[in-house]
């Protein structure tokens, strides 16, 4: 704890003058949310899937014109050259069924021209959301220990940059072992690198709202923990004959008050995270269909390369199939990433309720007792459960789902090769 402390005091003072003077006073989380929302947005606009800007002299997003010309060029230049691409190898012959990679690249190029169309079409909604949303007040008002916020930060980091560097080194490997006579640093790489990540983008941003989400519901659980700690006690016989009437209920009234601010930052969260789905939706839904069927896809040519070697004594490079494997592992590794958080949210979002029916209310005050009924509709209407398109919920059965599908259709497609390899022999 106390080296994670120096650390923090460390980042925090050399990224502190890159902070407008305004946003100093602000906490350490609060100053790493605002970093990484801008982060975000700057890439966003980058990669042409958002149309709006930040407006610092209205202190709010609008829509820009500017931007949305830039976005319409990328987007133009984006699918004229990926859809020329794959006509090209298409109509020569060169794209085969056994380039794993290829094929999941191309897959995704579908998928980002897919996000900008959705994407540019809620545009309008995504702004009067964002403004509607007061994300950095709420952080800055709840105190979180250093040990959970670096953890949530490492969490993010590892989801939207050390699993596309890891593909990048895979790719770069595979390169180097399919094309040696290619530079590392090749068009090649980068070309195929790209759609992976502009697809992966929108799903980034869901994810990283999550893990905000689930650190202001933790901060709002730990702070529910100590009140019911507090109005227990006071409950307590041996209190009950300490304390006065008039200090009780000064006391259940200032409670009142942490409670009912308590109750306002859940509210706003948990229906700002599972509204905040609907702009995300469709790109999850797809994003999850191609990593089926490439993953799917990517064991099956596996399959083939072993039992060509096996039946056809072919050769077999192992070292190009561990490549493969490593690069198959990425996209199911952020797929247990985003059910992993999801369901952290949810349990967190449980604990609130069951918090909430700890509360001893047979001696406490009658506001006490408003505010902690009022609290406890916010959590059971909100009813807190991710579900893109009612299609299927995030938690961690998605893994198991998902991990079912890519085995039932592999053992179809096996099951159909050997039939054919030994009814031609």
């Amino acid at each position: 704890m106390r080296f994670l402390r120096r650390q923090t005091r460390r980042f925090r003072a050399s990224w502190q003058p890159l902070v407008p003077r305004r946003f100093r006073r602000w906490k350490l989380h609060t100053q790493l949310v605002l970093f990484c929302v801008g982060f975000t947005v700057l890439f966003n606009i980058l990669y042409g899937v958002y149309l709006g800007r930040f407006s610092f002299r209205r202190k709010r997003f609008a829509f820009s014109k500017g931007v949305t010309v830039y976005s319409f060029v990328v987007a133009s230049l984006f699918g004229s050259y990926y859809i020329w691409n794959i006509y090209k190898e298409v109509s020569t012959g060169q794209m085969s069924s056994r380039h794993t990679i290829g094929i999941y690249c191309y897959m995704n190029v579908f998928v980002c021209l897919f996000n900008y169309v959705t994407q540019w079409e809620k545009t309008l909604q995504i702004i009067r959301f964002q403004n509607s949303v007061p994300i950095f007040k709420i952080l800055d008002s709840l105190d979180m220990s250093v040990m959970i916020v670096w953890r949530a930060f490492i969490y993010s980091i590892l989801k939207i940059l050390i699993c596309p560097l890891i593909g990048y080194i895979t790719l770069i490997l595979y390169q180097n072992r399919v094309h040696p006579d290619q530079q590392w640093t090749s068009l090649a790489t980068a070309r195929t690198m790209l759609p992976l990540i502009v697809s992966n983008q929108i799903n980034n941003c869901f994810f990283g709202g999550l893990v905000i989400a689930n650190l202001v519901i933790a901060s709002v659980n730990n702070k529910l923990h100590d009140i019911v700690k507090e109005v227990n006690r006071l409950q307590s016989p041996v209190q009950m004959n300490l304390q006065k009437p008039y200090y009780r209920m000064r006391r259940f009234c200032e409670l009142a008050d942490n409670l009912d601010e308590l109750a306002e930052k859940y509210r706003v969260t948990a229906g700002c995270s599972r509204n905040y789905l609907r702009f995300t939706d469709w790109s999850m839904v797809l994003s999850l269909l191609m990593n089926l069927i490439g993953i799917t896809l990517g064991f099956y040519n596996q399959y083939l390369a072993i039992a060509d070697y096996y039946i056809n004594e072919e050769p077999f490079d192992l070292y190009l199939a561990i490549i493969l494997l490593v690069f198959l592992a990425v996209p199911f590794l952020e797929l247990i990433m985003v059910a992993r958080i999801s369901n952290q949210m949810l349990q967190e979002t449980r604990r609130t309720g069951d918090l909430l029916q700890r509360f001893d209310l047979q001696h406490a005050d009658a506001r006490f007792k408003q505010v902690v009924n009022a609290f406890w509709l916010h959590v059971v209407t909100i009813d807190w459960k991710l579900e893109p398109l009612g299609l299927l919920e995030l938690n961690t059965s998605l893994v198991n789902t998902v991990f079912s599908a890519v085995t039932s259709f592999l053992l179809i497609l096996i099951q159909s090769d050997l039939t054919l390899r030994f009814s031609l022999k």
